[in-house]
């Protein structure tokens, strides 16, 4: 099993067919526009969002509308990771060995692309990207030569450097970033900095609280004593919380931690209670917090227990407020969520 692939075996037959067309705990599934693998997916504001996947497939949406399009020269990619900066400008980044990990850009809605970086590292493989701002950003990459590759561009993705090795501590035998929703890296209300990992015995989340120029690596209570276990994406809150999710995308029903969160200041990452279930995929708006994997969907409103909103299974959740968001998954699915 690699890791990085993180694609259950037949997840594509539990996505649209049985739940097309459907209201699921408040998320609204249209019918699938393509039969990718989605799990980019950037919410720009209000209504217009944009997600993307397996087969070079990108989609811009508004509401139940989508668009999609492939990138010419981009067919074969796997795009897992997405970072649309307003309606028009977008980064995609493609997640593979070596040169299969490259990122493109649109200016105009998705008429034009161009390609701006390769992975020239044969040993290298990005799992995920995340902007600060227009201008500051960073890409995870799986570990080499010991330690993970974490590349930071400070003029809008067109260069890339990486981090001084000694920033991060040395990764474990057989640990690694997850690229199941472009989540296993989050950027904070203040800049600042945190991914997961899992699969090399334990998960742990390495955090910098000081923009990227030092991480600690901190253990979570998510199991990870399999390559397919461990925590697969974070989220900040504006509190400065971050909230850790995961599980085991080969038992996605399986029990154990799933959902665990970091306080401010915090070196102790805790147990979330929540019901079982695989998640890959975690957002917070103010006090509304969701997590969605192939196990369904769940919901804490103003720090109340988390409650399963739907079984539909989804890779990817986004919130655009306290009370909507966007949801991607297999199958080419989307997920429209309204609170009640």
């Amino acid at each position: 099993m690699n890791r990085r692939d993180v694609i259950l075996a037949g997840a594509a037959a539990l996505a649209t067919p049985a739940f097309a067309g459907q209201d699921l705990g408040g998320i609204r599934i249209p019918a699938s526009e393509t039969d990718s693998q989605l799990r980019g997916l950037s919410a720009t504001g209000g209504k217009t969002w944009w997600a993307s996947g397996s087969k070079g497939w990108i989609i811009r949406g508004r509401d139940e509308r989508q668009d999609p399009m492939r990138i010419v020269g981009a067919e074969e990619l796997d795009f897992r990771g997405l970072h649309a900066f307003d309606d028009d400008h977008v980064l995609a980044m493609s997640a593979g060995p070596g040169q299969a990990s490259q990122l493109w850009r649109t200016r105009d809605g998705g008429k034009r692309w161009t390609r701006v970086a390769v992975n020239e590292d044969p040993n290298g493989f990005w799992d995920a990207i995340a902007f600060v701002d227009h201008r500051r950003g960073f890409i995870l990459g799986d570990p080499t030569e010991g330690r993970f590759t974490v590349l930071y561009t400070a003029d809008g993705g067109q260069t890339w450097t990486r981090l001084p090795p000694d920033a991060l501590p040395p990764a474990d035998d057989g640990e690694g970033a997850f690229a199941a929703s472009n989540g296993c890296l989050a950027i904070g209300p203040h800049g600042e900095v945190a991914f997961c990992t899992g699969g090399g015995g334990m998960a742990r989340v390495y955090v910098s609280r000081e923009g990227g120029r030092y991480f600690v690596a901190l253990k979570t209570p998510i199991p990870a004593d399999a390559p397919s276990r461990g925590a697969f994406a974070v989220a900040w809150s504006k509190r400065r919380e971050l909230w850790v999710c995961g599980g085991d995308y080969k038992a996605p029903d399986a029990e154990g931690a799933n959902l665990a969160i970091l306080g401010p200041g915090s070196l102790e990452v805790r147990r979330a209670p929540a019901p079982a279930g695989y998640l890959s995929s975690v957002a917070v708006h103010g006090k509304t917090v969701m997590a969605a994997g192939l196990s369904g969907v769940l919901v804490s409103y103003d720090d109340a227990p988390f409650q399963r909103v739907s079984s539909a299974p989804f890779n990817t959740v986004r919130l655009s407020s306290r009370k909507a968001g966007v949801l991607c998954g297999p199958g080419g699915s989307i997920g429209l969520w309204r609170a009640g």
